[in-house]
């Protein structure tokens, strides 16, 4: 009976893992397709007069402290607040804590996977529950991306460098986000951002703590986002995130010297790019096609780059002793819509591999239920039944 019923329990579970793979759709992704256009989007047209500093990855205790917040929703709101951010997202695992009277940007991270395969719904109304348990294929997580932007505004990558969740490869056929974490605390995932944007999808760049204790040093007031918003009000920078109007900084140095260096403008003229910024020198490099450097100006505040026909995107990168800005690219288009990726589900092979599956469950239980029964043999030396 113990036997029976500890198989029973596993099959249980088995079933319960089994089944979000067997109601996953199979999708179809186009080939990667670089940037193309007879014009440049510039996504810092029209700086506003004051941006928006902002963090949308960070923990608070939460799920009776299963997910190790130290300090209380509202005391990581509070303590954002208090370092001068403009925008502060508590960002707990399939939580809103704004939708709970914390005052903070509405925002959850979705994903319990053991593969970290992690996503940030930015204006979150709802949390979306699915999730595929175990190793996800690029379909799966073609499928999980879909579900959480049904629940949300804008979807970006969680650390997608983290054990390969959104590892090299991935991100030539992935759509659905808008956003990808490019900072996670002191991590850097430049090397994944460039093989989106390679492909030719009009990705943008975040910055975040992702703390869970604000106590340390190196998560808090780490990484950041500066959006180009004219106010912290959810639309507005719901609005400007979408349209690329913002960069990400990783702080370096002191945690006070965090405006030491600030965007100024981005201009475009012809197929010259031109960067100024405020402040501290530093060391301004222009990354283009397969993250390749294509020029670097030592010792300034400003630096131009004349696009070859071979370069789809210029993006800026600004290295100083107190931090360093990561700039969305500019790149060519056509003047009407942001390029973006598309992914569909290709029904033919998603009712196949479902077929196949149940044709395999019923097999194996048509199979236990043929099974002949073994007559139990009599030991040696025992008396038969009846004698």
């Amino acid at each position: 009976m113990v036997k029976r019923t500890a198989l029973a329990a596993l099959l249980l579970l088995a079933l319960v893992f089994a089944l979000p793979y067997a109601w996953g759709p199979v999708y179809e992704f186009p080939a990667a397709t670089p940037f193309a256009g007879a014009q440049l989007y510039n996504p810092y047209t029209t700086p506003t007069p004051r941006w928006q500093r902002a963090n949308f990855h960070a923990h608070g205790s939460a799920w009776l402290g299963l997910t190790n917040g130290r300090q209380s929703d509202a005391e990581v709101a509070q303590r954002y607040r208090d370092l001068g951010y403009d925008v502060a997202g508590v960002s707990n695992y399939h939580h809103i804590a704004a939708l709970d009277g914390v005052d903070a940007f509405p925002v959850y991270e979705h994903g319990f996977s053991i593969g970290k395969y992690h996503q940030l719904a930015i204006g979150a109304r709802r949390v979306e529950w699915f999730d595929f348990p175990l190793w996800q294929s690029l379909s799966h997580r073609q499928f999980v991306l879909d579900r959480v932007h049904g629940s949300a505004d804008l979807v970006s990558l969680n650390h997608p460098d983290s054990r390969g969740a959104y590892g090299r490869g991935a991100l030539r056929y992935l759509a659905g986000y808008e956003l990808i974490e490019l900072l996670n605390g002191p991590f850097v995932a430049e090397a994944i951002w460039d093989e989106a944007l390679s492909s030719g999808h009009a990705v943008w760049a975040v910055g975040n703590d992702d703390t869970h204790d604000l106590e340390d040093p190196k998560r808090t007031a780490r990484a950041w986002t500066m959006v180009d918003a004219p106010s912290a009000d959810q639309p507005h920078v719901i609005d400007a995130l979408r349209a690329g109007h913002s960069y990400a900084v990783l702080r370096t140095g002191a945690m006070s010297a965090w405006e030491a260096t600030r965007l100024a403008r981005v201009e475009v003229a012809g197929e010259t790019v031109h960067a100024a910024f405020d402040g501290a020198a530093g060391r301004i490099t222009f990354v283009g096609q397969d993250g390749v450097v294509r020029a670097a100006v030592d010792h300034a505040t400003e630096a131009s780059y004349t696009l070859t026909p071979e370069d789809t995107y210029i993006r800026t990168v600004v290295h100083t002793n107190d931090s360093v800005l990561f700039l969305n690219p500019v790149l060519r288009w056509d003047g009407q819509d942001l390029p973006a990726r598309h992914a569909a589900i290709d029904t033919a092979q998603t009712w196949t591999f479902r077929g196949a599956l149940a044709a395999l469950g019923l097999g194996l239980i048509v199979r236990r239920r043929l099974r002949p029964t073994v007559a139990t043999a009599t030991r040696p030396g025992a008396v038969a039944p009846g004698k």
